[in-house]
């Protein structure tokens, strides 16, 4: 059964689903199912840790015996192996047609399980069992999640198992000082944001008479490159596949709109507001000048002040940065980011279990005490005893003692900013972090980051704008060969055009190069495999 790996952009349905016959109808409570007596279910566990409480591990420990307490699910590891060797052991499950019951697995196993016929078609328990909250965050963005496991009957061959959008949304640190020295307002546009970094490298916006500051970030890697290339409209993301108006895909980073944003990179790159020795410095050697006070603008995510950000307040007298939402370029409506499908993978079922549905039980009791926290939900109230329990915090944590976790895309800025305001000692299901935004006992530059990623940075986030890959589907053949080639190849030549050493008229040899060595045939392959 072929799937259907279009995706919908964030701006339209991917396609029809037919709805399963319900049984019945079901309360919101009795979706929170607890089976009695207690059922077990096999699964494919994941060691990610392995220091450990005394008496507990991967197998007989808290998070395992939360499940079984609230769900009546004793989950038993089938295969235990650390991340690195969990493609390979699942694979030697498919191949001996001995797959656990249950597992979390990317877009390529999970296309794997279906092709071999080993997964339960789950429509009909999702629409049956699913809560309210559950179906919100796993429809998000018009349900393109489910675009790797929808076959072209509109079936759901597994379940997405949401992470948030927020470890993914690109924001703009910007020196707030520098712009005060130079009596400049954050940037509305993209353009303008370039025009300020080439003012920052130009106007001495540290004030010490030197020609020493540079505007913009960029490393070895083109780190922060794609969240600049997307204010043009221009998706250049490893496997970014995009639909032209013509029906045919091409790579993202081959779109012709990517010429404006590179043209206007090499212009500052020539006029010396990007470190000049960028492309042979990997991100921590760059990051050195953030923490100097040399670089004005990072394009980057909302926790990046409690890295170098952080030391460069610290280090520097005066130092500030700010966020800003990152802005579309001049002529574009709405800055909308391309962003990988924000899950941890897929949870599927195993053919002929004898309950299928627990599968959904498990991720509504997650999504009600954990992702999307209830203060009165069992799950949740056990879940924060653990967490405040010091030999589990000191050692493995909660969260990898569960089976596994989902995340919601909450806006914890706001959700901060309202408990300042009403002088809140807590906030369920971030207070950790709460605890650090509020604290008078922490050194100034620490505070100033939590401070910052929290009443900031999450506030540039806008979780209902984002821009999915026109394919979302496991790796082609062609892919799997050639796909490192191509990302070297785009590197190399992005990197020529920025530093000058070709202009910008290269872009169509580089255009025919990256087609030529695999390009073009991945995209017939796709296309074949969505039955165009």
């Amino acid at each position: 059964m072929k799937l259907r790996r279009v995706m919908a952009l964030g701006l339209g349905l991917i396609m029809a689903m037919p709805m399963g016959i319900m049984a019945e109808e079901l309360s919101e409570e009795e979706k929170l199912k607890t089976y009695d007596p207690a059922i077990t279910l096999t699964f494919a566990k994941a060691e990610v840790v392995t220091n450990y409480a005394e008496g507990e591990d991967a197998q007989n420990n808290s998070g395992y015996a939360m499940w079984e307490d609230i769900m009546g699910i004793h989950v038993e590891n089938k295969i235990l192996a650390p991340s690195s060797s969990m493609t390979e052991k699942m694979q030697l499950a498919i191949a001996s047609n001995d797959i656990p019951d249950f597992g979390i697995v990317d877009a390529t196993m999970m296309a794997s399980l279906i092709k071999n016929d080993m997964v339960e078609v789950l429509t009909d328990e999702y629409e049956m069992w699913a809560t309210d909250a559950l179906k919100e965050l796993t429809e998000q963005n018009n349900k393109g999640l489910f675009a790797p496991v929808t076959n072209s009957e509109g079936s759901y061959m597994g379940i997405p198992v949401p992470n948030t959008l927020g470890d993914s949304y690109p924001i703009m640190w910007i020196r707030q000082d520098w712009l005060d020295n130079l009596g400049l307002d954050a940037p509305t546009t993209m353009d303008e944001a370039l025009d300020i970094a080439m003012k920052f490298a130009t106007e001495d916006p540290d004030g010490n008479g030197e020609k020493d500051t540079y505007g913009l970030y960029l490393d070895k890697d083109l780190n922060g490159l794609n969240y600049i290339m997307a204010a043009y409209e221009a998706y250049t993301n490893d496997e970014f596949w995009v639909k032209t108006e013509d029906g045919s895909l091409i790579a993202g980073c081959t779109d012709e709109k990517t010429k404006e944003p590179l043209e206007r990179l090499a212009e500052l790159y020539a006029a010396g507001a990007i470190d000049p020795e960028f492309a042979v410095k990997d991100a921590a050697k760059e990051e050195e000048l953030i923490a100097a006070g040399k670089i004005g603008i990072y394009c980057g995510l909302f926790f990046n002040p409690l890295g170098v950000m952080k030391d460069c307040v610290a280090n520097i007298d005066g130092a500030d940065w700010t966020a800003v939402p990152m802005p579309a370029a001049e002529g574009v409506e709405t800055y909308t980011p391309g962003v990988p499908l924000n899950v941890y993978g897929y949870i599927y079922a195993k053919k002929g279990i004898e309950n299928p549905e627990a599968i959904i039980v498990m991720l509504n009791w997650l999504c009600a005490g954990y992702a999307t926290p209830n203060e009165d939900n069992e799950f949740y109230i056990k879940y924060n005893e653990l967490l405040a329990d010091p030999a589990i915090r000191d050692t493995s944590g909660v969260n990898n003692l569960m089976p596994f976790q989902m995340a919601a895309n909450i806006n914890w800025g706001e959700t901060f900013t309202a408990a300042i305001e009403n002088g809140d000692e807590h906030v369920p299901g971030k207070d950790a972090d709460y605890q650090n935004v509020i604290s008078t006992e922490l050194d100034e530059a620490t505070s100033w980051a939590w401070k910052k990623v929290y009443l900031e940075g999450y506030l540039a986030i806008n979780f209902d704008n984002v821009r999915y890959s026109d394919y979302a589907g496991a790796p082609t053949a062609t892919a799997v060969k050639t796909q490192s080639l191509l990302d070297k190849q785009k590197l190399t030549d992005y990197i020529a055009i920025i530093m000058g050493d070709k202009d910008i008229s290269y872009f169509d040899t580089f255009v025919e190069t990256y087609n030529s060595i695999g390009g073009s045939q991945i995209a017939k392959e796709i296309a074949e495999e969505l039955g165009e």
